[in-house]
């Protein structure tokens, strides 16, 4: 199938990552590699860029659009950005001018009907994006306890409804295990008032967020990420991420808050005697958001955050 997708507040990404001819960028999330193109572009053909992505259709398509272009100076990594530090040890004799994550679904796996991102028609429950690495979005489903997915829906998808749609799941896998994307719209369908089915928002946007990042644990990979691109940037390096769940942003707003401060000492403590330095300074006092003549023309876009810093040491 075409893969396509539009990447998300291209321009600006670029102007924060501030590509130059030359330098080795690496692009965490390939997709539909729209920033891998322009970066790839923007640092020539003595530059560098390292393209990582856990699906392997992201790695198939980039392999044969890459090609069609003849560009010769990127490098395709078919792994989860979790494991960025050890590709670029793999793959990078020495440190990287700039780190990039678009940490958003593409439109490609949105309609792959093989898996089940889109809760759209009826598809297998599969939201794992690489094969290995994730765990069984069915098995998640029909071996979780009550608590444990209450916390899933309810954390990681900040849905209103997350104990009642936990308990409605478990009463009905006793009566037949959940096997599609159709199963699990039509519990969340019984248990949504009226008044959530009129919001904007299909009312299992939530949940399948929800489920998509524990299939992937997505936020741990993203905190491991985060934590390893201090090793990988160069003094003077640059990191983007663009972010589409307040959770995502959450772990990406903190990160750089505690990254960007010399002490982190408790306020209490009358002198410093953590020895923390400020390791980055963020580029962006507030999160940049996409213009509205972006969202109207790719309504995914609405709900992108990104943030970007410098490392400074």
């Amino acid at each position: 199938m075409s893969y396509e997708h539009i990447p998300v507040m291209l321009p600006e990404v670029l102007s924060l990552l501030n590509p130059k001819p030359g330098q080795t960028i690496i692009d965490c999330t390939l997709g539909g590699a729209g920033y891998t193109s322009a970066i790839s572009a923007a640092v020539g053909q003595k530059g560098r860029v390292i393209s990582l992505d856990a699906d392997q259709m992201a790695i198939a398509n980039a392999t044969a659009l890459l090609e069609e272009k003849g560009v010769k100076n990127v490098t395709l990594v078919h792994e989860n950005f979790k494991n960025v530090a050890s590709v670029v040890a793999e793959h990078l004799a020495g440190q990287a001018d700039g780190i990039v994550f678009d940490l958003g679904l593409s439109s490609a796996q949105l309609a792959d009907e093989t898996r089940g991102f889109s809760f759209q028609g009826e598809r297998p429950l599969d939201m794992a994006f690489g094969a290995g690495e994730a765990q069984s979005t069915q098995h998640l489903l029909n071996s979780s306890s009550l608590s444990d997915l209450t916390s899933i829906f309810r954390e990681l998808g900040e849905e209103p409804q997350a104990y009642k749609l936990a308990k409605e799941i478990i009463t009905s896998r006793k009566v037949k295990p959940l096997r599609t994307t159709k199963d699990l719209v039509d519990i969340i369908l019984k248990i949504t008032p009226p008044r959530y089915k009129t919001t904007g928002i299909h009312p299992a946007t939530k949940a399948f967020q929800a489920l998509r990042l524990a299939t992937n644990d997505e936020l741990g990979s993203l905190r491991t990420a985060l934590h390893d691109s201090l090793e990988i940037l160069k003094i003077g390096g640059r990191i983007a991420v663009v972010s589409f769940h307040s959770g995502e942003d959450r772990i990406v707003k903190q990160w750089m808050k505690h990254e960007s401060t010399d002490c982190i000492c408790p306020s209490t403590a009358p002198v410093c005697v953590c020895g923390h330095l400020a390791s980055i300074k963020p580029l962006t006092k507030k999160p940049l958001i996409p213009a509205s003549e972006e969202t109207e023309n790719n309504p995914r876009a609405r709900s992108a955050k990104l943030r970007g810093a410098e490392k400074i040491r």
